[in-house]
């Protein structure tokens, strides 16, 4: 490539080409799962999760049938599946724009764990998946009393071009579920020459004639969540929002701008793509219409975003999966992938499934559905010295909280 050379002391000198080797040499089929493993972890406090992981060509770690049993209660389903359906980490000079498991796969990529590696674990699906217990810190403190949280953590490892991509699923004893995904590896592009100042980070010695810039791209993770709160049926979604209000409150007149605020709950009846407003605080709302706690409340989950930026891509033209932060779907067995939704990605009897996850969206009903949520985290990597030679893991993450799926903290006393 021109414009391109070996920096002595650097990492990843254009490694473009990594990208189609890989793809070239293995690809995303829809081949058969394998190391299929249940998952019981009942934890000191009392409460307990049962899921089951797998490894899959395509999505690498899928997990399955998620149930969460408060201590003394009664054990509801919670996620049906769930799994990374797609990394697309397009750079800012335009190109290349990969996308890691359509065009590669996280399963087949996968690599093989040691013991050392999963201390204190498990090793399952030939040691493709680490299972861990793990102590979480506070579960909740006030004054003088206290009780430490654990989780059950399960994690896969695949290599990517340069990039080495640590998919982790977290399941705490308060019922949450957090997905990480860690960026580790190497730089997989940085390119000498003056003209690439303004889309990197310069790497080597402010002394050379001829200046070396790692490369800034963007890492977005596309999360495919088949929600079954409490069964299949039934499910529901909302987008919770805070607005800002000058109305009078029961507290004050709230005439003067940003003093007040409400809460805003705005029901969600047909397939749609969902922008994240941060100022809004947004997150969303998945629960069961026909199932409530003894309180009354209908039980579900909310999920939290935690996030560092906002990118739409090419979305009006050759991107529209890029478009938004959040889309909703009824269930379809052949709606696998946010991206490559086709063959030879998915099963030949599915082609005629929407290609990608902004396709899926025709305007079925997704009230009182089997629904999916389609939810797109989204990182920036602007290169730094310490990235070189092998990056300090960089994880990113959201939540899945119990909402109404008790009455109280399932961690009470």
């Amino acid at each position: 490539m021109a414009g391109s050379r070996v920096v002595p002391g650097l990492v990843g000198l254009v490694v473009v080409l990594g990208f189609a080797k890989v793809a070239e040499a293995q690809g995303c089929s829809p081949a058969a799962c394998t190391g299929y493993t249940q998952i019981d972890q009942t934890f000191t406090s009392g409460t307990r999760w049962q899921f089951t992981v797998q490894s899959c060509p395509c999505e690498g770690l899928v997990i399955g049938m998620a149930s969460f049993t408060p201590r003394g209660g009664m054990t509801r389903l919670v996620l049906a599946e769930g799994s990374i359906s797609e990394i697309h980490v397009p750079y800012v000079t335009g190109s290349p724009r990969p996308l890691d498991v359509t065009n590669a796969g996280l399963g087949f990529n996968a690599l093989a764990l040691s013991p050392s590696e999963c201390a204190g674990g498990t090793l399952l699906a030939n040691n493709l998946i680490c299972k861990n217990v793990d102590d979480r810190g506070y579960a909740w403190k006030y004054m003088n009393t206290f009780q430490m949280g654990e989780s059950v953590s399960v994690s896969m490892a695949s290599q990517l071009g340069e990039y080495t991509y640590i998919n982790r699923w977290e399941f705490h004893d308060d019922g949450t579920i957090m997905p990480k995904l860690g960026l580790a590896g190497r730089l997989q592009r940085v390119i000498s020459g003056a003209a690439y100042a303004a889309y990197g980070t310069r790497l080597d010695s402010e002394a050379n004639a001829t200046p070396a810039y790692g490369i800034s791209h963007l890492h977005n993770v596309y999360y495919r969540l088949d929600f079954d709160i409490g069964g299949p049926a039934n499910d529901a979604v909302e987008r919770m929002t805070f607005q800002p209000s000058t109305a009078p409150s029961p507290d004050g007149s709230c005439a003067a701008p940003g003093s007040c605020g409400i809460n805003v709950m705005t029901h969600i009846p047909t397939e749609t793509g969902e922008d994240l407003v941060p100022s809004s605080y947004t997150s969303w709302f998945i629960y069961d219409k026909a199932i409530t706690n003894s309180e009354g409340r209908h039980i579900g989950y909310e999920l939290m975003p935690n996030i560092q930026g906002l990118w739409a891509g090419q979305a009006t033209t050759s991107e529209p999966w890029a478009a938004h932060e959040f889309w909703v779907t009824r269930y379809n067995g052949c709606e696998s992938l946010a991206v490559g939704n086709f063959t030879p990605h998915i099963d030949s009897s599915c082609s005629s499934a929407p290609s990608n996850v902004s396709a899926m969206v025709n305007g079925q009903s997704v009230d009182g559905q089997d629904l999916v949520v389609w939810y797109i985290n989204r990182h920036f990597h602007m290169p730094r010295d310490e990235d070189q030679n092998n990056m300090p893991i960089k994880w990113m993450s959201f939540s899945l909280q119990p909402r109404s799926f008790h009455t109280k903290s399932p961690l009470d006393p």
